[in-house]
């Protein structure tokens, strides 16, 4: 018998083991590891140290995030300096620091890691829930050289195999005030009742390390004054948010934000909506009140004074890079978006299914970013992927200014220049290297797209004042489709220099100059093409574009040799 309690022992063992490495196997669910950090210094706002405190071994995550809390809110009573109301900083050691829950911020207080040959060595993490925050911030706080881990869960709870999750309200820093756990349409009122005076302000989040959340990197909400940053310039590895599940950083209703020198990278799944994934890697926009009702939508601010500069965005195989959805006052500059579906794109707020459209961006600059560039792989080490560009730059106004079908929602002022866009494989076409769709007043100039399918330069419809001139168009090939590649493509009506869309119009006499002679093609297929049935198109001066027409028959070009004034259509 006591031979068989052995052998039995043995079998018992041998089965945990067993299951112990299918588990590993498949990506069960990590946690925190126990805190190895070993003091916490708290210093004045001079960088004085006034204390420190010496961790022992051994401590509970509840009791480490009594303590750091604690820290930090002695830190909030120490004298404000005068000029920024920094109160003071505190300081944690190299090694982990594993906490119960979120922890909180205090006014005045700078949150700081240590930094070892040039890069943090402290990591903060909370124990992994479903709705789990690791920091939540408040005014004239700051983060910096940290290393957040989510430890993201990777096994599928029925099957035991890996996958990613979403879930929206895992975030690595949170900055907002508003209630998370309220519904949009509970937040009405309480939009209505806060003014700018109640916006979270003066956030520094610098040179810190994000990973394996599965809802966003950085959250932003109601805010004004924030300020994300990394210190490398050129490599941009000092602050960077990867394995995300839906958005690297992502703003609502936020106002005068820098995102600067980051990178956010390997993103998904995304929330469904329909049947698709939707995931992003830096996007601003408002909340969206999906029942379409414009007097509810009205309640939400938009994000106003947004500047992504000099930042990295890659591996994005679902959905957008750079993204603001009624944005204004928006710049997209300096950046580069490697393997990502729809890199940079700006357009308004869709209800019903796109049946109805409102509230559309206004005072966009997309100008110096680089998709698709080869050289950037490398100098960025990453790997090019089999994830297809659909569209480079895209942006749109709205189909209607209100949810009264009244005024179309004409998107005000945008200037596209000094991109270069590579390797578009577009699989609609109306979708190109870059494309504009219900716009005013849009300057693309000296651009350079190349190795793209069915269009270099899209006009859609309904682009009034357009100047298009000193882009570089190249091999801009026909997909597998039988699409007519054009260098640039008038895929829609109403590209003119009337204000409005009046479809009883007779004739166009308003100067328009959308396409300047400069602009240089090279094995594009055709260089303007024109697509059948648009109507009421006027691409300069003097020729009225209706339908049929294209610009490199025989009869178009002699017309603009010759500078005819009523050219003749027939073939």
């Amino acid at each position: 018998m006591k031979r068989l309690y052995e052998i039995t022992g043995i079998f018992a063992v041998l089965i945990v083991a067993l299951f112990s490495l299918q588990s590993t196997a498949v990506g069960a669910n990590e946690i925190c590891s126990p805190t190895t950090g070993t003091a916490i210094q708290l210093l004045d706002n001079k960088g004085e140290l006034k204390q420190t405190l010496s961790l022992e071994a051994n401590h509970s995550a509840t009791s480490i995030r009594t303590i750091l809390n604690n820290a930090i809110t002695k830190v909030s009573a120490y004298p404000p300096d005068a000029a920024n109301g920094k109160r003071g900083t505190v300081r944690l050691s190299k090694g982990q620091f594993t906490a119960s829950a979120f922890i909180a911020m205090k006014e005045g207080v700078i949150l700081e890691g240590t930094v070892e040959n040039e890069h943090p060595v402290t990591t903060m993490c909370t124990q992994p829930s479903s709705n789990s925050v690791t920091l939540k911030m408040v005014s004239h706080t700051g983060v910096k050289n940290l290393i957040l881990e989510g430890k993201r869960r990777t096994e599928d709870p029925k099957t035991g195999k890996p996958r990613n999750y979403f879930e929206a309200r895992n975030r690595g820093i949170e900055v907002t005030a508003i209630d998370q756990s309220k519904s949009t349409a509970d937040l009405v009122s309480v939009y209505s009742a806060v003014n700018d005076l109640h916006r979270l302000q003066n956030i520094l989040i610098e040179d810190v390390q994000i990973s394996g959340y599965e809802g966003y990197g950085i959250y932003l909400e109601h805010v004004n004054g924030v300020m994300i940053k990394g210190s490398d310039s050129r490599k941009r590895n000092k602050m960077v948010i990867k394995d995300i599940g839906y958005a690297g950083i992502g703003g609502y209703s936020a106002s005068n934000v820098t995102v600067r020198h980051a990178t956010v990278r390997n993103l998904g799944p995304g929330e469904t909506v329909g049947n698709t994934k939707q995931s992003y890697g830096i996007a601003f926009s408002h909340r969206k009140d999906s029942a379409g009702d414009a007097m509810t939508q009205s309640k939400f601010q938009r994000s106003d004074t947004i500047a992504i500069d000099g930042n990295v965005v890659a591996n994005n195989p679902g959905w957008e890079g750079i993204d603001t959805h009624s944005g204004q006052n928006v710049s997209f500059t300096n950046n580069v978006i490697l393997n990502t579906r729809f890199p940079i794109i700006v357009g308004g707020m869709d209800y019903k299914g796109g049946a109805i459209s409102a509230y559309p961006p206004g005072n966009i600059t997309i100008e110096g970013n680089r998709i698709n560039s080869f050289n950037d792989y490398a100098y960025y080490d990453i790997g090019k992927n089999a994830t297809v560009s659909e569209r480079g730059i895209t942006v749109n106004g709205t189909q209607y200014h209100d949810l009264t079908e009244t005024k179309m929602g004409f998107l005000q002022k945008v200037v596209i220049k000094g991109n270069y866009v590579n390797d578009v494989r577009a699989n609609v076409e109306e979708w190109g290297g870059i494309s504009i769709h219900v716009t005013k007043n849009a300057l693309i100039e000296s651009n350079i797209i190349e190795n793209s399918l069915n269009n270099g330069i899209v006009m859609l419809s309904s682009n009034k004042f357009t100047k298009i001139k000193g882009n570089i168009i190249n091999q801009i090939h026909k997909s597998d489709e039988k699409f007519i590649s054009a260098g640039i493509g008038i895929r829609g009506s109403h590209n003119n220099a009337s204000p409005t869309n009046d479809y009883a119009i007779a004739s166009l006499n308003m100067k328009s100059n959308v396409i300047e002679g400069d602009n240089i093609f090279t094995e594009v297929g055709h260089e303007i093409h024109v697509q059948e049935k648009t109507v009421y198109n006027r691409l300069d001066d003097w020729i009225a574009i209706s339908a049929f027409l294209d610009w490199n028959k025989p009869n178009v070009k002699n017309i603009m040799e010759d500078g005819e004034d009523q050219p003749n259509y027939q073939e």
